[in-house]
Formats: C-alpha cells, structure tokens, sequence
C-alpha cells in the first residue's frame, strides 16, 4: 500500500506552517481549513484505516523530533492535535508516542514555554486529558517505519475487535456505550501483544506526569 501522497500532504502542509514562521494553533487552523485538509480522510481512502492513520501519525512525529525550525517542530504538534481531532473513526485511532517522542514532546514544551508560546502548553494538557497516546518504548530510530506501524496496526486491531467482543457479550450494553473502551482496553489487551508493554508504560507515565507539569 503506497502512502507516500499522503506523507507528502503532510510535508506540504508543514513547510507552509514554517515558510511563515507561525508559531500558534490558530495559524495551523487557518492553513488547515484554506488547504481542506481534511480531505485527507476522503481521498482515495486505503481499506486499512489502522494503518493510515499510524502513518499519518508517525510521519508528523517525525517533524517534530527532528532538528527542522521551531515553526516546523510546532506544526507537527499542532498537526497530530488537528489530524486526531478531525479522524471520521470511532473510536479513534490513538497516537502511538514513544519514550523518545515523548521525550521530544516535552523538550518542545520547555522551549516554547520559555517563548511565552502557551497554546502549546494547552494543547499537551488538552491532548493527556483526553488521553489520546499509546505509550511504548520502541523509538523510530531503533524500529523500521514498516515493522512499527505493522504492531501498531495490530495493537489497534485487536482493540477493536475486544471492543466488539465486549459490546455483543456484555449484559449491561449501556454500560460500555457509556464508558472510556480505549481506557480499559489498553492495559488488557496491549499486554498480551507487548511482552514489555508494562515496562514501557510505567516509564512513560513518569515522564508524561513530568510533561503535565509543564503544560
């Protein structure tokens, strides 16, 4: 499945953002909307949306752990938010976030605190609070792109399917309608994918607690 338009969308849509040297969400908002950049849910759309989506993620992430401007390393912040916020699945497709992207995250955050840039600070916070991350210890520069998004995509896989398990087996319906799914689901099912999922869990929730200090 060849999804290089879509990372060059995504390319595009970053060089913009630092071509001007914006610095906010309202900017990347702008750009978005003048680009239609949602569309790229509709565009000739791959049948394997777990995989689209980790992509999508992991070629913005890589933006922002990069050694690109400050405007490009913002941009891809606000680009995950926006491609998080905008998904047309439900439930939505998390974003896979290593120790090393975490770590990335947060050394943005001390920079652009240190700038007076706040929306950053808002949209981590906004971002934890609605948790949105699938924390893991494998880091881009130690894993393929294709090996990675193809554990991903079947940690997102089995997510669903336990889901849907739960939804037809439960007695209480309105109860799993009602509750957080992706919560409860990441710890019982990515366990049994990830032998060091644990590990790698409690590690990042140190540093993501470090991180909601900050933001």
């Amino acid at each position: 499945m060849d999804l290089s338009l879509f990372k060059l969308d995504i390319d595009e849509l970053l060089n913009e953002f630092a071509k001007g040297e914006h610095r906010t969400l309202v900017d990347m908002k702008k750009i978005w909307l003048r680009r239609k950049f949602s569309y790229i849910f509709e565009a000739q759309l791959p049948t394997n949306f777990a995989l689209l989506m980790q992509t999508l993620y992991s070629h913005s992430m890589s933006h922002m752990i990069s050694n690109k401007s400050l405007s490009h390393r913002l941009g891809s912040l606000y680009c995950l938010y926006c491609l998080y916020e905008t998904q047309p699945f439900n439930p939505p497709f998390k974003i896979y976030l290593s120790l090393g992207g975490l770590r990335g995250m947060r050394s943005l955050l001390v920079v652009a605190n240190g700038l007076g840039i706040r929306v950053v600070s808002a949209v981590v916070r906004r971002m934890l609070e609605k948790k949105v991350f699938l924390f893991g210890s494998v880091d881009i520069n130690d894993y393929t792109e294709k090996e990675r998004i193809k554990e991903l995509v079947n940690m997102q896989k089995a997510c669903i399917k336990k889901m849907q398990e739960r939804l037809l087996t439960s007695k209480d319906t309105d109860l799993y309608l009602h509750m957080d799914l992706g919560e409860e689901l990441d710890l019982e099912v990515l366990n049994k994918i990830s032998a060091d999922y644990a590990r790698s869990k409690s590690i990042a929730i140190k540093d993501s607690s470090y991180l909601s200090l900050l933001a």
